[in-house]
């Protein structure tokens, strides 16, 4: 029996999440023609970041699925006061249809009028409050958006995704590392990209770009890495995409260090991460300490951690 989410996501807290959702019966959300996609999602990603507090530290978009690292910041929004809290829902959730029938201009900004109705109901201000900051509310905005989109675009109805979505609870810092380290390879093992600083989009070209003094290719609020720092970061990205494993695609060996490629030198860094670190089969990700934690947390005495094979 599936593990509810309710268990698995804590609202009341920040909490750390790696986020994957699929398109349903094998459906092209990017490639053959539909690269672009990719565009659409981190444009709405940034976009629900302005609104709400929700901080990215890794994402990849692939063919027909995509993978999301995200924390909540529950503590952010306790600190917005009401107003606040008022202006950025209206930002992210305008009332289009509403807005029409009153003849104000979609796009505009958030009206004194729209705000105060919602200072004025304090049971919906409560509930909105919780909103800013819930994972279910930012997956569910973004994949609407891009669902709406993607099914104009296609010339068809329903349902665009496989199912809500799937959360993996990450405990700690080792955990992160490894979630961020599988989805900053993603494009790399699937055979898109040889190169880490090949992949079109996703955080990993961000940092790289980052790394170069270039700005950022995307609005998106990007976390600094779970690394001593960024360039260790990307090697240990690398060192990690040359371990070679059947049917799976990885950096050709031959290809020099990815920092010695860009010239900014290179770092050696243990290996951190288990064999078997992308079995995405359970709950929870971390060291054994955290996941004891997180056991007690959900009253329970064990949880299904992502072991390996």
């Amino acid at each position: 029996m599936p593990t509810p989410r309710r268990c698995i996501v804590d609202e009341d807290t920040v909490g750390t999440y790696h986020c994957i959702s699929r398109c349903v019966r094998g459906a092209m959300l990017c490639g053959e023609g539909k690269e672009h996609r990719r565009g659409w999602i981190e444009d709405r990603m940034a976009e629900l970041q302005s609104a709400m507090a929700i901080d990215a530290t890794a994402w990849c978009v692939l063919s027909n699925h995509m993978h999301l690292v995200v924390t909540t910041r529950p503590d952010l929004v306790r600190s917005w006061s009401d107003r606040e809290v008022a202006l950025r829902y209206l930002r992210m959730c305008p009332g289009r249809w509403k807005r029409k029938r009153k003849g104000i201009p979609v796009d505009g900004p958030p009206t004194e009028e729209e705000i105060e109705e919602i200072l004025e109901t304090p049971g919906r201000l409560g509930v909105i409050r919780k909103r800013l900051s819930s994972l279910s509310w930012f997956m569910a905005k973004l994949k609407e958006s891009v669902a709406r989109r993607a099914n104009l675009e296609d010339g068809c109805r329903g349902h665009f995704w496989e199912q809500r979505f799937r959360s993996i609870r990450i405990l700690d810092r080792t955990g992160l590392l490894a979630t961020t380290t599988y989805v900053d390879l993603n494009a790399v093992r699937a055979g898109m990209v040889d190169r880490p600083e090949d992949t079109p989009n996703g955080s990993i070209a961000e940092r790289i770009r980052m790394l170069l003094g270039m700005p950022q290719r995307t609005r998106i609020r990007l976390e600094p890495a779970p690394f001593d720092d960024e360039a260790g970061y990307v090697a240990h990205v690398d060192a990690w995409g040359r371990t070679l494993r059947r049917d799976k695609h990885a950096i050709p060996p031959e290809l020099p260090p990815v920092l010695e490629r860009l010239g900014l030198g290179r770092q050696r860094w243990l290996d951190l991460l288990r064999r078997g670190w992308d079995e995405l089969r359970g709950t929870v990700l971390g060291t054994p300490e955290s996941r004891r934690q997180e056991a007690t947390r959900r009253g329970g005495r064990w949880v299904i951690d992502l072991t390996a094979r």
